[in-house]
Order: structure tokens, then sequence, then C-alpha cells
């Protein structure tokens, strides 16, 4: 669902990697939490086709992370994030990712692969003023994991989240499978570990916004009880009815009716 506009080699003892908003002070970039790494990797621009969205691109790689049991280093929307300008031409080198603040959006997630080595997954899209969608990815290696033991997605307390979509009036189905299942039961088992579930519904024609929040509970209660089923006791959960909320202030791109699943650690068990 997208075209690569280019590709490059990245292999950098000291490549530029931004865990917080980023601002520019005196031609110099400034930002409360930035690292400059030993990477080996690669970077990718790509225009999203008209079809998908840039809420599906996201959508995508969070699943993935999870997937990967990884780990969300930064997140950052809109003007949050800083300026456009800054994110295409003084940190990614690329013009065509220019556009207005308020359509950006980043997030940094790291993972281990499966010989053990720390990954980095760095995601910037912009919606331009053409209407056009594009995705910077960088996916690098690193190389030298000695002063970034904190990225390790083994210090994370934060698990997640799985996106389970869901379909149904009365009774619920439920679009995950077997393995993710797993995965989650795996995670609920730390010590003292919290099982948040935020559900999320797209508001009907002619429904209230009562009764959205009345169908989104329902729904949740309905994954509370299959969690009880699968081993995780109802007191462990943590249930967040977002109801339409976020599908509101979406376009009509939104993800729909789903519900979002994160695990946090306890302080202990996920080593300070």
């Amino acid at each position: 669902m997208a075209s690569v506009e280019s590709d490059v080699t990245i292999k950098a003892p000291n490549h530029h990697v931004l865990l917080s908003p980023v601002r520019e002070v005196n031609d110099e970039i400034r930002a409360d939490r930035q690292l400059r790494l030993d990477v080996v990797g690669q970077g990718r621009l790509m225009e999203i086709d008209p079809d998908s969205s840039l809420e599906r691109v996201e959508e995508f790689y969070r699943e993935a992370m999870a997937q990967r049991s990884g780990r969300t280093l930064f997140t950052c929307r809109g003007r949050d994030c800083g300026r456009s300008n800054v994110w295409a031409n003084r940190i990614f080198h690329q013009a065509t990712l220019y556009g207005r603040d308020e359509d950006q959006s980043y997030a940094a997630y790291s993972y281990r692969d499966d010989d053990g080595q720390l990954q980095l997954v760095l995601l910037y899209s912009i919606t331009r003023g053409n209407q056009r969608d594009y995705v910077w990815l960088e996916e690098l290696a690193v190389q030298d994991e000695s002063e970034v033991a904190n990225l390790s997605p083994d210090a994370g307390r934060i698990l997640g989240p799985l996106q389970v979509a869901w379909s149904g009036s009365v009774t619920y189905r439920f679009d995950w499978d077997a393995e993710t299942r797993e995965e989650l039961v795996g995670w609920a088992g730390n010590p003292g570990a919290t099982v948040m579930i935020v559900s999320h519904v797209v508001l009907g024609m002619n429904e209230t916004v009562k009764e959205a929040l009345e169908r989104s509970a329902k729904v949740a209660d309905t994954m509370q009880a299959l969690l009880e089923k699968l081993g995780i006791p109802r007191e462990q959960q943590l249930l967040i009815n977002a109801g339409p909320a976020q599908s509101a202030i979406q376009s009509a791109r939104s993800a729909g009716n789903r519900l979002e699943i994160v695990v946090i650690k306890d302080v202990a068990s996920a080593g300070g």
C-alpha cells in the first residue's frame, strides 16, 4: 500500500536519534532527549497509496512491534513534535517530508531480533499540502549497546499495545489469533502486572454518545470475561471506556471498532 521514493543505506558511528520533541535554537537542533548511536541499517521514503492512510501505517507498526515484544520509546503528534521543517530538513534530510506542523507524527520503537541484537525503528509521517501522505522509516541495528541499555525492550515496563478489532452487536467476535492470546497471557504473568483494556467504537449515524459508550462498555466487559477464562483475573484488569472519543477526532479513515490492550509491569519486576 505504498511506493518507495528513495532507499538509502545508513552506516554511521554517531547517527542522530531523537526521543523527545525537537526545536531549533541559533541554528542548532535541541531536544531534551537525543542520542548519537553507532548503527547500521536502512532509511526509506515512501508515498502512501490513496486507498490506505497514515493511521493504517501507524497501526501496522504498532502491531509489528507488539508481535516482537517491542517497546515504545517515544511518540508525538502535531505541534507537540516541534517544527516539521526541522524534522524534514535538519534531521532526516528529506525535503519531501516538509508539511504543516499539525499534520506530522513521529514514533520510536526498540525490539530484539532473533539473534538478540537491539533494533530501533523510527517512523516519521506527514500529510503534505497536496494531501499526499509520506512516511520516512529508519530500521537500525545498534552496534554498541554499552551506553544505551535504557533503550532495550527488556527495560521497558509497557508491553503492547495489542490492537484487537471486533464486530457484532449482541454477541461479539474478536479478530485475534491464538499466538496473540498466548503472548498476552505471558505478559500478564509478570508479578504485579496490570492489564489495561481501552475500548473504542465508531459513533453510529443515529446513535447518541451515551448509547455508543454503553456499547463500548459491553464489548469491553465481554473481553474482560474472556481474559478471565484465559487465566487473567478481573482484579488484574483495568478498563478505560474511550467510546467514540478518538474516532470523533479522526478522519473517515479511523481505525474503527477496536480494543487496545496494554500490559504495564510492576516497578519491581521491571527492574526499576
